[in-house]
């Protein structure tokens, strides 16, 4: 099934301003986020539900937007596609997914370099969702 442009713009309208928000908030408060993703990681039940509710997210997205062309609508795609996999893969095998992202999580660096990739990934949706006149 292909998704419509009405589809994707909707999406990115969905998805976009929600990325950004995401992403200004590990920028301006970096402790915060780290405390929170700590917090997660120590309480097996809420990375448990976490990650069923990411499953889901996933699944839904790539049920209404399995879309591989050379645009920007790809990009919707493949964030559904990640979060299926790397939820599962949390799910499946919780210590290897541990022991796999652990570097990456406890870096100091993550906030900041987390932040810029999801703030520009959610003003590209943005962008397309609502100012684009090719959407």
């Amino acid at each position: 099934m292909t998704a419509s442009a009405s589809t994707s713009t909707y999406l990115a309208r969905l998805i976009g301003p929600v990325l950004a928000v995401v992403g200004v908030s590990m920028l301006l408060s970096p402790s915060g986020y780290m405390a929170s993703v700590a917090d997660v990681l120590r309480s097996p039940a809420s990375l448990y539900i976490a990650c069923i509710l990411d499953l889901l997210g996933g699944i839904a997205l790539v049920l209404a937007h399995n879309v591989w062309a050379a645009d920007w609508r790809v990009i919707i795609t493949l964030l559904g596609w990640i979060s299926i996999f790397d939820s599962a893969f949390f799910i499946l095998f919780p210590v290897n997914a541990e022991r796999f992202w652990s570097p990456l999580i406890s870096s100091p660096l993550l906030p900041l370099w987390g932040g810029v990739i999801v703030v520009l990934l959610g003003a590209a949706l943005s962008y397309f969702g609502y100012a684009s006149r090719r959407a």
